[in-house]
């Protein structure tokens, strides 16, 4: 089993198909941060977070079909990865930034207008921090 797909089996788990007993329903948090806006003027942000066993953050940012993003996560254990999720589509996501991706970097064109979703998670469930970098340019 290649590490993208052990990382989604333990980092994002869905607690409703583990078998019984392993994890608790309160066991697997996913928070919802608040939508990345950026200051006026500025076409990137960075964000401070931190991830607990296998939670996962998630960020919802919204943006333009040919519009370029660019999103890094960064920690000193170099644990922690993100997908991004199209927008509306749970479960599909931008190439190099998927289930079976390690991404800790992706840059490229976005397919299409809407909120895509910067799911954040840690590998191997340690608890950890994080910084979230977003730009989107024109």
């Amino acid at each position: 089993m290649n590490l993208a797909r052990s990382i989604c089996a333990m980092t994002f788990a869905v607690v409703a198909l583990c078998p019984a007993g392993l994890l608790s329903p309160n066991a697997l948090q996913a928070k919802d941060m608040k939508p990345i806006a950026f200051a006026t003027g500025a076409n990137s942000a960075s964000f401070k977070g931190d991830i607990e066993g296998m939670d996962r953050d998630i960020y919802p940012v919204t943006a333009k079909a040919g519009q370029t993003m660019k999103v890094t996560v960064t920690n000193k254990l170099k644990l922690v990865l993100f997908h991004l999720q199209l927008p509306g589509k749970a479960g599909k996501y931008l190439p190099g930034a998927g289930e079976d991706d390690d991404a800790t970097t992706w840059q490229g064109t976005l397919p299409e207008s809407g909120t895509y979703k910067i799911i954040v998670g840690a590998m191997r469930g340690k608890d950890t921090t994080y910084t979230l970098d977003v730009a989107i340019t024109n």
